[in-house]
């Protein structure tokens, strides 16, 4: 978008024209802001409100009001911007203000606000759309920029969400929702103690006052989780309008995306007809779900989403499309492998889930506006047993699988999948349900290295790694999808970082899908490979043939929690010492335990060589702020065992 702006700029079409601002705008520039912010804080939120007034048959009128201090010139420029569908609704205006630190007050003209498709390679078609306005990029410190959304929508859904604040300091965020005689309406806040209502007759307003700027920091949790939101569930009492469901628990969520799901997921005689081409070397129930899932997540990813405001999101295409089209998106993946099971006389659901932050769905808002993403639980017996096999009351035993994710082999999840709370579709039988958290070791990386150094410092060596589950994902789509030279690349750019000048001879890749496993083997050489001092002195570091630790902390005051993913790694190097070289300097042992992780590291000599070992468990945790210590200690001794270095003597 940036770019079209510079040119519109540059060619004088977006003048403003001197215009008063309206009253609210003024009430809110009139706020005073501190003076003390740190210096990343590059702007202030004076107001930001939205206003939804909901009528008899659900269509809802929202106006979206924001105004925004300049507190130092230069980017990011404040903006505005405001989603809304083609097909269901419009925005009906779309208003911007400036107001100069001399009192001089603009307004933008229309042709200043963009009107962008969402649609890109993967989603050619969508019917959604953005209006985006951005404030002059050099407008001066003490500016306000504000703006006016008016919008309307058709939709059946009935929960609506509202963030308060992203991370810029904010002095005040207010929610009001207004509502016809006879409707009810409740609300639950999130990362937040509770907020009271201001209710006066049917109209509900939630608002909050000076919330902080929210620093950005490295391993913290996604912002959904760490600043305010609300989730709002508003319906007519009596339901007299059947499309318009009180989704009042996740049962009743449930049994209302069930007519959306099910009905697109029956097989036909295409379908069965490749089930049995599919299946036809199959002896187990787990060899069935198996080649059923590769030939589903070979199908193409593309995405066309329509009818949205009424279910479309919801709603797959047949599976019989699907297969005779050969692309779809996640929902249609989901439908197409729902089918295939079926036919081959497996029983399986469909599963919604929030893709990208396993702590974002939470159970006390039953609302299908929490997800963004589709996947499937397959009914299995107690023969099938794999780490993703979590076991439901009613439901049974339940293998949780991402068809859409190409380089996941049944028996594993994406990370960010694993420990989500994800909704079970299931009629009423269906239920919010904790999906599978696999223990460290299930996802586990193990590697050897065998190497040789020269009286030169030239060092040779064969490195052997062994994936296992999630770590081996994206090194599988790499080197299915990617070329010889794209491997080789990367891993070039991995290894310089920590050797300096390397050289890969060999790359051979060894993928057993099946069992959740890759291995990828590695010969390369080293022109400098430690430190000679004096001539006679030899300083090596073995630890610098394995991967830097995966956390390293600055020393700085900690403001936001710390997250941590689980991961669990074994390293072994040997190194064979140059001729007429011996050990003169080797580290102590280490062993730590902490409530983030353990690590074992040991070094040994013998037989002309140096071996180091080590093994690192890292825990899935979130540490609190008070705890920053501890964990920035843990990753440190970490670092610097694994940093420890050898001194040979001649």
């Amino acid at each position: 978008m940036k770019p079209i702006l510079a040119i519109l700029f540059a060619s004088g079409l977006l003048a403003a024209k001197d215009a008063p601002a309206p009253d609210w705008v003024r009430e809110a520039a009139r706020q005073p802001t501190k003076s003390d912010y740190p210096a990343k804080v590059t702007s202030v939120v004076l107001l930001n409100e939205e206003h939804l007034s909901v009528e008899q048959d659900g269509k809802w009128v929202m106006t979206k009001r924001g105004a925004i201090r300049v507190l130092r010139a230069g980017p990011p420029a404040p903006s505005a911007s405001q989603a809304y569908n083609t097909k269901t609704g419009r925005i009906r205006d779309f208003k911007g203000w400036l107001l100069f630190p001399s009192g001089k007050e603009i307004e933008f003209p229309k042709n200043r606000i963009l009107d962008v498709a969402f649609s890109d390679d993967k989603t050619p078609y969508d019917e959604a759309r953005i209006k985006v306005l951005e404030c002059e990029p050099d407008a001066p410190a003490g500016s306000v920029f504000a703006y006016e959304v008016i919008q309307e929508e058709g939709t059946i859904f009935t929960t609506y969400p509202y963030y308060f604040q992203e991370h810029t300091p904010v002095l005040i965020s207010r929610f009001v929702l207004s509502m016809p005689v006879g409707w009810e309406a409740r609300a639950t806040v999130f990362n937040h103690s509770d907020i009271k209502a201001q209710v006066d007759g049917n109209r509900y307003s939630w608002e909050l006052r000076d919330l902080p700027w929210v620093e950005d920091e490295e391993y913290r949790p996604r912002f959904a989780s760490l600043t305010p939101r609300l989730g709002v569930t508003y319906f007519p009492s009596s339901a007299a309008n059947p499309a318009l469901r009180p989704l009042k628990d996740w049962p009743t969520v449930s049994t209302w995306l069930a007519s959306f799901v099910d009905p697109s997921a029956m097989p036909t005689t295409a379908i069965r007809s490749k089930m049995e081409e599919l299946t036809r070397a199959s002896k187990t129930e787990l060899d069935k779900i198996r080649a059923i899932a590769a030939f589903v997540q070979q199908t193409n990813y593309v995405s066309i989403d329509m009818n949205v405001t009424h279910g479309g999101g919801y709603t797959p295409h047949s599976a019989d499309h699907v297969l005779s089209k050969n692309y779809g998106d996640c929902k249609d993946k989901a439908t197409l492998m729902r089918a295939l099971l079926k036919a081959a006389g497996i029983d399986s659901y469909a599963v919604v889930i929030y893709s990208g932050d396993r702590q974002f769905v939470r159970s006390e808002w039953p609302s299908p506006m929490q997800f963004n993403h589709a996947i499937v639980a397959v009914r299995v017996s107690a023969d099938t047993l794999l780490p993703t096999v979590t076991d439901h009351a009613r439901l049974g035993r339940l293998l949780i699988f991402d068809p859409t994710d190409p380089s996941t082999p049944v028996g594993g999840l994406p990370n960010d999948e694993q420990g989500s709370y994800a909704l079970v579709i299931a009629g009423a039988e269906g239920d919010l349900v904790k999906m599978p958290l696999l223990p460290p070791d299930s996802n586990r990386v193990e590697r050897t290295v065998e190497a040789q150094m020269d009286g030169e410092g030239r060092l040779k060596a064969h490195m052997l790694t062994r994936y296992f589950g999630q770590p081996g994902s994206a090194m599988r789509y790499a080197s299915r999808h990617g070329s010889a030279d794209e491997l080789k690349r990367g891993l070039e750019h991995s290894f310089s970082r920590r050797l300096g000048g390397v050289t890969l001879e060999k790359i051979t890749p060894a993928d057993h899908g099946e069992d959740g496993q890759l291995e990828l083997a590695v010969d390369f050489s080293v022109a400098k490979f430690g430190q000679f001092m004096q001539a006679r002195m030899l300083v090596l570091n073995p630890g610098a043939l394995v991967p830097t630790p995966d956390y390293i902390f600055a020393n700085k005051v900690r403001t936001l929690p710390v997250k941590l993913s689980a991961r669990w790694r074994k390293d072994s190097v040997t190194i064979k010492l140059p001729a007429g070289f011996t050990v003169d300097e080797m580290p102590e042992p280490m062993e730590m335990q902490s409530p983030y992780g353990t690590y074992h590291a040991s070094w040994k000599s013998g037989n002309d060589a140096v071996t180091f070992e080590q093994v690192v468990e890292i825990k899935d945790a979130i540490a609190a702020v008070p705890e920053y210590a501890r964990v920035k200690e843990f990753f440190d001794k970490l670092a610097s065992g694994q940093s420890a270095a050898v001194v040979l003597l001649k």
